[in-house]
């Protein structure tokens, strides 16, 4: 009680100083998590009836892992408080064995404005091997307009919640959500990295426009909860087919328009593009001749499941291995599937060259397994 009155008196409406990282309790929390930032950094102390307020204000903060920056912010600004009781206790604790109990600390809210973030060098929080009786507090991040890098390269304008159990060594994800906006032209083949069977149908020279948003209430349970809103737009660009489902060999797609739109997992595409024809100039071949509709469920992002249809008419299409055998026809297409994608249609035969007999309408159906690079 008498230490608690001293308190209450001592810092009355507010007691503010500087950090000071010489201090050998500074400079080790400082060591131990990597982080430094300016020396005009302070705490302020508020104290009431009950408890004493704490706001720290760092400035110019760097959070690095074996040497690389993670993280930047000119300014990071960390909210929590303590009963009186706890002060004594921790400080107990500390004075006997130099450890602090994480029991005994309240939420901590922590706030960066415009940081700059490098996934490259975060590694991922693991959560494993965490003993239920392990002490934690609850760790609140919010981050607003923030700059988000993969080594040098400039994803986008960021902003994020991660609300954290924060353990000695570990952290664990209760939830979070996160919203990302590309810049107008981000090079279509970083997003391709994470959908392997497709990577190989764009060109690397391929540019879009995306922003996305991902939230998980329920992070920290086994089942996959993630929610996916966002938009995805490619306009007035060529796609190079490098590798096709049949014996036939692609052509290039001009005069590209492609808006995904994804709502709680589940997103709607409409895609629009002219075939080449080899023999017919480029300036004659403006209008669009190929569509693509339908769903995209996105509920294993890595492994989304496809629901579409492809219209196409005056398609050229010749055989891989002889390009003196060809033809022109209408189509549609029905696909679905994830791993192995159902393939069933029509194809309305206009004209066919090279062929002993001329090639008639038909119907199909067939099946192709996606296989990823390191498959067997």
């Amino acid at each position: 009680m008498i230490i608690s009155i001293s308190l209450y008196i001592y810092i009355g409406e507010g007691l503010e100083f500087e950090i000071d990282q010489s201090n050998s309790l500074i400079s080790s929390l400082s060591e131990e998590y990597s982080i430094d930032f300016d020396k005009s950094s302070t705490i302020n102390l508020i104290a009431d009836n009950n408890k004493v307020d704490v706001y720290v204000l760092l400035k110019n903060v760097v959070v690095n892992n074996d040497d690389n920056n993670i993280l930047k912010a000119a300014n990071a600004s960390l909210k929590t408080h303590f009963s009186y009781t706890n002060i004594m206790m921790l400080g107990n604790l500390f004075f006997d064995n130099q450890r602090i109990s994480y029991n005994l600390v309240n939420t901590v809210d922590i706030h960066l404005n415009e940081p700059s973030l490098n996934i490259k060098y975060l590694n991922r929080l693991d959560s494993g091997n965490i003993a239920k009786d392990s002490e934690f507090f609850p760790l609140n991040i919010k981050a607003d307009n923030g700059v988000l890098f993969d080594g040098i390269l400039e994803l986008g304008i960021f902003s994020m919640t991660l609300n954290l159990n924060q353990f000695e060594r570990k952290s664990e994800i209760q939830s979070y959500s996160f919203a990302l906006e590309s810049h107008k032209q981000f090079p279509a083949n970083y997003i391709g990295q994470f959908f392997q069977e497709v990577v190989l149908l764009y060109d690397k020279n391929e540019s879009v426009y995306f922003n996305m948003n991902i939230k998980d209430q329920e992070a920290n349970t086994s089942d996959n909860t993630q929610i996916i809103n966002g938009t995805l737009r490619i306009r007035d660009t060529k796609l190079e087919l490098k590798e096709f489902p049949v014996e036939l060999k692609p052509e290039t797609i001009r005069n590209l328009n492609i808006d995904l739109n994804v709502i709680d997992n589940i997103g709607q595409i409409n895609f629009l593009g002219s075939v080449t024809n080899p023999k017919v100039k480029l300036k004659l071949q403006k209008d669009h001749n190929l569509q693509i509709t339908g769903s995209i469920d996105f509920k294993e992002t890595s492994e989304p499941y496809l629901d579409l249809t492809v219209n196409g008419t005056d398609i050229f299409f010749a055989k891989l291995d002889n390009g003196n055998l060809n033809g022109i026809t209408d189509l549609r297409v029905l696909i679905s599937g994830k791993n192995v994608l159902d393939l069933a249609g029509e194809l309305n035969i206009k004209k066919s060259n090279g062929f002993l007999v001329p090639l008639t309408n038909s119907t199909f159906e067939t099946q192709h397994i996606i296989k990823k690079e390191n498959d067997e």
